[in-house]
């Protein structure tokens, strides 16, 4: 009788695997201590010839310019590098509830803190909480591509009854920037900047994963305590709050008490941009049809979310 494997056991099934490999076939982790620590640990520190031996370690610098927000919401020269999952980090992704939309967003800041350095020009403080959102699933996505290099891991989506297709991070629409918005755009303060005519201004970002951590993390402490919150400022927060360092009550309370004072143009113009991201981050996925014509479709992956760093077909690895 065949057995019914789960997707932990094959999980489980397929990491034994990959440690008892000779050891010349195993990915390197981070932290594997070498001779040479200074070419290892921080791979923005190496210098430009240095950065080959970065990646026959792990690492892989990503592109800013490829991010759906196309880099234009960090500062200028920002570096980004990744590495593939462990096998450590891959068992405990196996353990994802699904249905927990709060412990995928956990899960998902997991992956990105263990896999992801960021560097800002100048030495200036860096953090994987400075990812943006609309970024953090196409970083994912590439980790993913990393971690299964031979392509033993194919991602797909079903796009009628009878076929499926392969995905890649490319293929994924995250977000659309139209010159209603981009007009606005502050080359030097990489966010909107909305000017009003009595004089104020409102400088908005794109949310970025520090900060919407943080505004988690504070609902669910305000419920438990049976605190009241401001729920009409929280749908603003994210906007306005372009950095998650020196967050806390305090600071935040002086975001809420400033929204306060919003003028009724303030408010519309806040809603609108609200509205506008609403509508436009809804991640899609597209591609050609047999007619070559461009197709899209919804953002949902065969074998849901845990597919993303579990192997389609683990027995294979089996002898």
């Amino acid at each position: 009788m065949k057995k019914n494997y789960s997707e932990e056991e094959k999980a489980k099934q397929f990491i034994e695997n990959q440690e008892n490999k000779p050891e010349d076939t195993k990915k390197p982790e981070i932290g594997t201590p070498i001779t040479d620590t200074s070419a290892v640990h921080k791979p923005w520190e190496k210098k430009e010839e240095d950065i080959s031996q970065a990646n026959k370690i792990g690492w892989q610098s990503l592109k800013t310019q490829d991010f759906p927000t196309q880099g234009l919401f960090y500062p200028e020269g920002t570096e980004v590098f990744i590495r593939a999952a462990t096998g450590a980090e891959i068992r405990h992704w196996s353990t994802l509830n699904e249905e927990d939309l709060s412990a995928l967003d956990d899960m998902l800041n997991y992956v990105l803190e263990r896999c992801v350095s960021i560097k800002f020009p100048n030495n200036k403080m860096s953090s994987w909480k400075d990812i943006k959102e609309v970024d953090r699933f196409y970083i994912i996505l590439a980790i993913r591509e990393l971690t299964f290099i031979e392509g033993d891991n194919k991602l797909q989506v079903k796009i009628s009854e009878t076929k499926k297709i392969d995905v890649t991070k490319e293929m994924i629409d995250y977000i659309t920037f139209d010159e209603k918005i981009m007009k606005y755009y502050d080359n030097e303060k990489r966010c909107f900047n909305l000017k009003f005519k009595n004089g104020k201004s409102i400088l908005v970002d794109i949310p970025c994963v520090g900060v919407t951590n943080w505004l988690k993390n504070y609902i669910n402490r305000k419920n438990r305590m049976q605190e009241s919150i401001d729920m009409d400022f929280i749908s603003y927060a994210p906007f306005i709050i372009r950095d998650w360092r020196g967050l806390n009550d305090n600071t935040y309370e002086k975001y809420v008490l400033d929204s306060n004072s919003w003028s009724i143009a303030e408010i519309s113009a806040m809603t609108e941009i609200k509205k506008l991201f609403s509508d436009t981050v809804n991640p899609v996925v597209k591609y050609s049809d047999e007619q070559g014509g461009e197709r899209v479709i919804p953002l949902s992956f065969q074998g849901g979310i845990k597919s993303i760093f579990l192997i389609s077909d683990p027995f294979r690895e089996l002898e």
